[in-house]
């Protein structure tokens, strides 16, 4: 199990997001060698992204970026916006 630092206290909390969630989520990360940083999904809401750096067995989470302008669609509403595009 990693040891998860979190840098970024007022993103998870201006987001609401769950500190605990991120915990488990990061303290599970798998650690390759040669590896210093990473970009992963939040799983329990993939429209925020994690990024942050690994030192050691120390996974550092440095950031979260909300993806900008997210809409939720149906297939239906898809083929609209490419058939307009």
């Amino acid at each position: 199990m990693n040891k998860v630092i979190i840098e970024c206290d007022e993103l998870v909390d201006g987001y609401e997001l769950s500190k605990d969630s991120i915990l488990k989520q990061l303290q599970s990360i798998k650690m390759d060698k040669g590896k210093n940083s990473f970009i992963t999904a939040y799983n329990d809401d993939f429209r925020y992204t994690l990024i942050g750096e690994i030192k050691g067995n120390q996974v550092i989470l440095t950031n979260i970026i909300k993806a900008v302008a997210f809409k939720e669609m149906d297939n239906t509403d898809l083929y609209e916006f490419i058939k307009k595009g």
